[in-house]
C-alpha cells in the first residue's frame, strides 16, 4: 500500500513532461511557424503601373519543412500602388507569389506577405519614368536693367509630374550674356543659369533646349535711366 504515492508522483511526472513536450511543439508539423522572402525583393522599376518581376515567399514550420495548402494574404503597407494577388496558397514547395504594379509617384514601396502571426517585407524602389519634358519654373517674364543678371530656372519632369535628374539642357539667347551654354538637372530637376541682359533694351528670348523638347523664356531688358 505504501507504493500507491510512488506510483501517483510518477503518473504526475509523465504528465507535466508530456504537457511539456505539447508546449515545445505546439506549432506542430502542418501549422505554419515563418514566411521568408524567396525572389523579387529590392527591385527597381519605374512609375506608372509598371509590373515587377514576381514576389516570391516561402512558408515553412518548426522544423523548416515548406508547407503546402498554406493561405498567404499579401498587401502594400507603403509607397502606394497595387498587387495582382492579394491571396494565395502555397505550392507543393511552400511557395506563394504576387506581382506588384507601380502608383505615379516616386517612392520606396513595402510589400507584406503574412501568414498566421508571421510576416516579412519585401522593398520595391519607384523612379521617375523616361519620358518627360522640361517647363519653365523662374524667372520668365522677368526684367532688369541693361547690364543686370536675371536667373533662369528650367525644370525636366517625367509626365506623372516627378522630378527627373540628369537631363542635359543647352541654352541660347537673342541678345544679353549667358552665364554657361549648357546644364545639367539636379535631384530636383532643375538647372539654372544667369543672363546678363542689353546692350540694347526691350524683350530678350532665350531657349532651353533638353532631349525632351524645347522651352522660351523671354525677358525685358529696361534703361538705366
Amino acid at each position: 500500500m505504501k507504493r500507491l504515492p510512488t506510483l501517483r508522483l510518477a503518473a504526475f511526472a509523465t504528465a507535466v513532461a508530456a504537457v511539456i513536450a505539447c508546449s515545445d511543439n505546439k506549432l506542430g508539423p502542418s501549422a505554419p511557424a515563418s514566411i521568408t522572402r524567396v525572389s523579387g525583393d529590392s527591385q527597381t522599376i519605374l512609375v506608372g503601373n509598371r509590373a515587377t518581376a514576381p514576389l516570391v515567399a516561402q512558408v515553412k514550420n518548426s522544423s523548416g519543412s515548406p508547407l503546402s495548402n498554406i493561405e498567404v494574404r499579401w498587401s502594400v503597407t507603403s509607397g502606394g500602388g497595387s498587387l495582382l494577388t492579394l491571396v494565395d496558397t502555397t505550392d507543393v514547395d511552400g511557395k506563394v507569389s504576387t506581382t506588384y504594379l507601380s502608383p505615379a509617384l516616386v517612392a520606396t514601396a513595402k510589400v507584406t506577405a503574412a501568414v498566421s502571426d508571421a510576416s516579412t517585407a519585401f522593398t520595391v524602389n519607384l523612379v521617375a519614368d523616361t519620358v518627360g519634358k522640361i517647363s519653365a519654373y523662374g524667372g520668365d517674364g522677368a526684367a532688369a536693367l541693361v547690364g543686370s543678371p536675371l536667373t533662369l530656372t528650367a525644370k525636366a519632369a517625367d509626365r506623372f509630374g516627378n522630378a527627373l535628374k540628369g537631363v542635359d539642357v543647352t541654352w541660347s539667347t537673342s541678345s544679353g550674356q549667358l552665364q554657361v551654354q549648357a546644364g545639367t538637372t539636379d535631384s530636383t530637376g532643375k538647372t539654372t543659369n544667369v543672363i546678363t541682359v542689353g546692350p540694347d533694351t526691350g524683350k530678350v528670348s532665350i531657349t532651353a533646349t533638353s532631349r525632351f523638347n524645347t522651352i522660351t523664356f523671354v525677358v525685358s531688358a529696361l534703361p538705366t535711366s
